[in-house]
């Protein structure tokens, strides 16, 4: 059997333990390259290789400055001031859609969802709308502010990383370069569900829900001053890296500023160990290693070549468009970022098979690996919604598949604009 079989095999097995969940993700994950080395695929060098990527280190140090967002309150009391903006329920959806997306830009999605689930409760109550109306924009606009920037979610690093990898650092992937997709897209949706939000969402009663309000009056004034001074400078000097040649790398930049956290005493050592997202950074530096061998055997091409085989001469607008709604249906049944994880280099290597510029079809990707919005399990983030809004499986369909039209067209007609295929 070629190394190429035995590769696409290792693939279609992750895949489906991935989505039967027997087996913890971080597990299946570490497994992946400790098969290809057994079988012959990888040496074992390869199989650390990627545990010291840049992408890692900064989703370490992230987590640490985002723990700290959380831990002071700092995300609470911002909530909190933008939810009086207004009281009617369209625009307390408009509301809660923007501020959960922005706020997760920056930070993690289910950390934004824990920090706002509790506020808007209490809106819906005081307001006398049901919690699921509010419940189900909340965890939309969460998963898809992730778009906004390199650090949003474990997807955008994984496509960042895929595009500079295998570009042989040619092409560059900015902070803010996916805000291009992702702010007219959570626009779009926002502005979709002030008009329809409230058809689609079934009308159902409040489920149990303890008191959850965390107590910030023992934490320090100035603790909430220094984590909002520090998360501001460390995304400003991050996005300069664009402009001024002499800074760091965005992944020392975000080091120091996770330094700075624990050094002044926001995070204990022990908080700021416990606030790493490890099950991220298995995903990513243990499931790389696949896409490299799919890479190096000619298993992505034999995936390419069928692809194309099956949309003929369809063109790259509909090789894009169909990996678009592969990834869009994998991730509502399986993990959002294994799906980017595993699709990400196959897309590459297909775009690049017919001559295309790759970016356009990756991003779609991981763009369509966002729209985990049509089942609970999609991310955490929706599972946590259940019990306090009383949501069932069958709410998030309709609403999902609403919202997941309109970021399918968003996308199409934005990724051709600013990815042309064909660049002259």
């Amino acid at each position: 059997m070629s190394q190429a079989a035995i590769t696409l095999i290792v693939l279609v097995v992750a895949i489906i333990l991935f989505v039967i969940d027997i087996l913890p993700m971080g597990l299946v994950a570490f497994c992946v390259p400790v098969v290809l080395y057994f079988l012959g695929i990888i040496e074992v060098g390869d199989i650390f290789t990627d545990v010291i990527n840049s992408n890692v280190i900064l989703i370490i140090a992230m987590c640490v400055i985002g723990a700290a967002f959380f831990k002071t309150g700092l995300a609470y009391k911002v909530s909190q001031k933008v939810m009086k903006l207004t009281h009617s329920e369209r625009g307390l959806i408009l509301v809660v859609i923007l501020l959960s997306g922005i706020m997760s830009g920056f930070v993690s999605n289910s950390g934004t969802v824990a920090v706002l689930l509790p506020i808007v409760m209490g809106i819906a109550r005081a307001a006398d709308i049901k919690p699921i109306k509010l419940l189900l924009p909340l965890v939309m606009g969460a998963t898809l502010g992730a778009d906004f920037t390199v650090i949003g979610s474990p997807g955008n690093l994984i496509a960042k990383n895929t595009i500079e990898t295998y570009s042989n650092g040619e092409m560059h992937v900015g902070f803010f370069e996916y805000a291009k997709i992702g702010i007219p897209m959570l626009a779009a949706v926002a502005v979709f569900m002030f008009f329809f939000g409230n058809k689609l969402i079934k009308d159902r009663p409040a489920g149990e829900m303890g008191e959850t309000n965390t107590d910030y009056s023992a934490i320090p004034k100035w603790h909430s001053i220094f984590t909002a001074v520090d998360l501001v400078a460390t995304v400003t000097l991050m996005v300069l890296t664009d402009y001024v040649d002499f800074l760091p790398p965005i992944h020392i930049i975000a080091c120091v500023g996770a330094i700075l956290i624990v050094a002044a005493g926001i995070l204990t050592e022990k908080e700021a160990f416990k606030s790493f997202e490890l099950l991220t950074v298995f995903m990513l530096a243990f499931m790389s290693p696949l896409g490299a061998a799919m890479n190096n055997t000619g298993a992505g091409q034999i995936i390419a070549d069928k692809v194309i085989a099956l949309t003929g001469n369809s063109g790259t607008f509909i090789i894009m468009a169909a990996m678009w709604l592969l990834t869009w249906l994998l991730t509502q049944v399986m993990s959002n970022t294994a799906a980017c994880t595993l699709l990400c280099p196959i897309s590459w290597t297909i775009a690049e098979t017919i001559g295309a510029d790759p970016r356009a079809v990756v991003i779609a990707v991981f763009i369509a690996s966002s729209v985990a919005v049509c089942t609970p399990m999609a991310i955490p983030a929706n599972a946590m919604i259940l019990g306090p809004g009383n949501v069932r499986f069958k709410d998030f369909v309709v609403p999902g598949l609403a919202v997941s039209v309109v970021c399918f067209i968003v996308s199409m007609i934005l990724l051709p604009i600013f990815y042309p295929f064909y660049p002259g």
